[in-house]
């Protein structure tokens, strides 16, 4: 039997060619399942409320009657396989994230293949990537100065602190894909918990 592996390019507003991943996912996991494999890789902290839209449609991490939207659809991402978004090759989805200091990804589906049942284990996966990450509590368009400012001085000034422990040096440059796909599946489940058990 015969399994189909997704596979997404996600960029950065305005950084799409600087601080980027090309994903590959099983379409049988949901649209929640690629939003929280985004914020692992980008090292996000994701603590803050995500969306991804697709042709004039809401999936989102919260559907609350209460608070509807005026022209959009909402669905919710936890209950929506990507099988289902019935995806053709180029299709574009976006994804907001923190919607006080919002980062946005620009998703691009780049086609499936079909793999063995047995080879499932391994997804999801970064094949392709560059640029660190994004930075909780900073939108795109501030990021966007950093890396411009590090690209000027050659090197970067900026400190933030991952997790609240110690202060580092944000440097997008240092991007490390086989340190990313250690940790990946360890950081979703963290996230998709965090999200989804109450």
């Amino acid at each position: 039997m015969m399994d189909k592996i997704l596979t997404f390019r996600v960029g950065i507003d305005g950084l799409e060619d600087k601080i980027w991943r090309e994903i590959e996912i099983h379409d049988r996991m949901t649209v929640a399942d690629l939003a929280y494999t985004i914020l692992a890789s980008f090292n996000s902290l994701a603590y803050h409320l995500y969306n991804i839209k697709y042709k004039k449609v809401r999936y989102d991490c919260i559907v609350d009657d209460e608070f509807p939207f005026d022209d959009e659809k909402i669905i919710d991402a936890t209950k929506t396989k990507l099988s289902d978004l019935k995806l053709k090759e180029k299709d574009t989805l976006e994804m907001e994230y923190d919607y006080g200091s919002t980062t946005t990804f620009h998703i691009i589906f780049l086609g499936s293949k079909k793999i063995n049942m047995f080879d499932v284990i391994m997804y999801p996966f970064v094949s392709k990537g560059e640029g660190l990450s994004m930075l909780d509590d900073m939108s795109d368009f501030d990021l966007k100065e950093i890396v411009e400012e590090t690209d000027k001085l050659g090197y970067s000034e900026y400190y933030f602190t991952p997790g609240y422990e110690k202060e580092d040096i944000y440097d997008y440059r240092n991007y490390d894909i086989d340190s990313d796909n250690e940790l990946l599946k360890g950081r979703i489940l963290a996230i998709k918990n965090g999200y989804e058990v109450e």
